[in-house]
């Protein structure tokens, strides 16, 4: 057999080389001197990170603000898997999911019509807020760190995004269509000068899934930030000559968090509105958390919305009558009779929306739904496990994502991560994405 010596590999495959001897997970301390000396890597992985399965591809890098202080967040943010990576204020950047698995954390989310972009995405917490500026030492970090996956993944910078970029809603009482706008979660890491301090020399200009359609937009001022029509000039990184750093709010919209006419919980908490870990302090002083308020039209003007940190990240996930919404279109809008949409009634029986529409007790249900009644929305109705029919036959590769639902016969229900598929027991009903 011929050997062939002094084969010398291309720049592009050095960097690959590099970028995954220094995130594996076996590497921690400083990794190397060249572009960021102080770049310190840590391992502090989830509970969560032997249970998650492998993405099949990785199309993107997702940017998450925590919304909180750093030891609340890395908590929470370690104990339930909401991230491969968080970035502290100190620049130590800590794993929590192993970067080729799927960690939990853009729940409801689109881009380009890809749904559930956990899927196919990285996500990176940083401490800190949407409409704050982050430390010099989180911009070195994450600059290598982004550097480090990009190359690694050929991912371009366009396709770094914000969770505010890829997170929509499902109808709710304001808004009678699926949307943008649930989060403002990461924007600050669509302004122009934040990109070129972390490498980045490009953005997308247009929301995808709102000029193709499938969704709308439900916030203009957020979608103006996150998609300027005529970005400010900026320096690229590449050039050597640095960029001044952004101060204050960064070009940050207005924000309130005081209910007026024009202002609405919604404006103000979006999908956390009705939380029980969102408080609403009323005029005169009386509380409510989110999950106590049932009349939205009549909270005063002048109460002030308080929002929890972190907020917990799910996907499609359960909306309930009453609770939620009192009508199957207030909570599943134009889809509330699709064969993607499944009601779980509280006697236990479950069909979709297409199957109650066929019949003239299906149809009554539809109007008059029971109160507790659970809904999915956008899921296929898998059917049961049997002996001779294992989840993995049902749900294929996604049969333990998190975004997979299973009911058991005695009606409880675990997501895909914490099956074990040894212990399912017949007659399991099973739930995934479309």
């Amino acid at each position: 057999m011929e050997r062939r010596f002094g084969h010398r590999p291309d720049r592009r495959t050095l960097i690959k080389i590099a970028a995954g001897i220094l995130l594996a997970p076996a590497t921690t301390g400083i990794l190397f001197a060249d572009p960021s000396p102080a770049f310190i890597i840590r391992n502090k992985y989830s509970p969560y990170n032997r249970k998650l399965p492998q993405r099949q591809s990785t199309k993107f890098i997702i940017l998450h603000t925590t919304e909180g202080a750093e030891t609340g967040s890395l908590n929470k943010v370690r104990r339930e898997g909401l991230a491969n990576y968080f970035v502290s204020k100190s620049g130590v950047v800590y794993r929590i999911i192993d970067k080729r698995k799927i960690a939990k954390h853009t729940g409801r989310s689109m881009w380009d019509n890809l749904t559930t972009i956990d899927n196919y995405s990285i996500g990176i917490e940083v401490v800190g807020y949407h409409n704050k500026d982050i430390t010099d030492a989180q911009y070195d970090a994450l600059h290598e760190l982004l550097r480090q996956l990009q190359s690694l993944y050929d991912i371009p910078d366009d396709n770094v995004l914000t969770h505010s970029m890829v997170a929509y809603g499902n109808p709710n009482r304001w808004h009678s269509y699926k949307h943008r706008g649930r989060k403002r979660c990461g924007m600050i890491f669509a302004q122009p000068e934040v990109r070129a301090r972390l490498g980045l020399e490009s953005q997308p200009d247009h929301d995808p899934d709102v000029k193709a359609g499938r969704l709308k937009n439900a916030d203009k001022k957020l979608a103006a930030f996150l998609f300027p029509k005529v970005p400010k000039p900026v320096l690229a990184a590449s050039s050597g000559s640095p960029t001044p750093p952004p101060t204050g709010k960064i070009g940050i919209p207005d924000e309130s968090n005081v209910i007026n006419s024009s202002n609405t919980a919604w404006e103000i908490a979006r999908e956390q509105y009705n939380h029980p870990s969102t408080l609403y302090t009323f005029p005169n002083g009386t509380k409510k958390s989110g999950d106590q308020i049932s009349n939205w039209a009549m909270i005063p003007a002048g109460t002030r919305v308080t929002l929890n940190e972190i907020a917990d990240e799910h996907f499609e996930g359960f909306l309930e009558i009453g609770k939620d919404g009192d009508t199957v279109e207030e909570l599943a809008g134009e889809y509330y009779a699709s064969s993607t949409t499944i009601y779980f009634f509280p006697d236990g029986y479950i069909r979709t929306g297409a199957e109650l529409r066929e019949t003239k007790a299906g149809r009554g249900l539809l109007k008059n739904p029971p109160r507790k009644t659970m809904v999915l929305i956008g899921y296929i109705y898998g059917g049961r496990v049997k002996a001779s029919r294992p989840a993995a036959n049902i749900a294929g590769r996604k049969w333990n994502y998190p975004s997979t639902y299973y009911r058991y016969p005695d009606g409880k229900i675990l997501s895909g991560d914490d099956i074990n598929p040894k212990k399912i027991p017949p007659n399991t009903f099973v739930f995934f994405q479309q």
